[in-house]
């Protein structure tokens, strides 16, 4: 199984291991030292209760990022923009990054650290449709994945 070493800017130095014993796109991974995947834990948001994909509001989410996750869909539902979320494609899941382009990632996905979450992962625009919701993401620390032609994509960009 491949090891590498990763400098996150959230977490710092992460040290991994694939599942596979060679390098395989958005392959698995598992944790060796620098991140405790003890403190991706379970959050309930309401407004996601009744969204396909969302496990009825209840994903697994850093610990750190709880509070602005849930401000961030509270200020979705308070500009009545809930009407754009048709699906959930979730927020956890350790494995390694699956570029768009289709190329090979040796980086762990944002996903893997629980800090990401994906919106409307079937829409035929590949997401587009969550536009309406990026500025009110990006104002509770996150990144739209727009920015890297990953749309339907918020990953926390700094802890608020």
């Amino acid at each position: 199984m491949p090891e590498s070493t990763f400098q996150h800017p959230l977490f710092g130095e992460i040290r991994f291991k694939t599942k596979e014993s060679h390098w395989k796109r958005g392959d698995k991974i598992t944790f060796i030292s620098g991140f405790n995947s003890a403190d991706i834990l379970p959050v309930f948001i309401p407004q996601l209760q009744g969204i396909p994909g969302s496990h009825k509001g209840r994903l697994r989410f850093h610990k750190n990022a709880h509070e602005q996750l849930l401000k961030a869909f509270a200020e979705v539902q308070e500009k009545d923009l809930l009407r754009h979320i048709k699906t959930c494609g979730g927020a956890l899941n350790q494995r390694l990054r699956k570029p768009t382009s289709g190329n090979l990632s040796k980086l762990p996905s944002n996903h893997a650290f629980g800090i990401a979450i994906d919106l409307n992962e079937d829409d035929p625009n590949f997401g587009d449709s969550v536009a309406p919701l990026a500025p009110i993401f990006e104002a509770h620390g996150f990144t739209w994945g727009k920015a890297f032609n990953d749309p339907m994509h918020f990953e926390v960009n700094k802890f608020l």
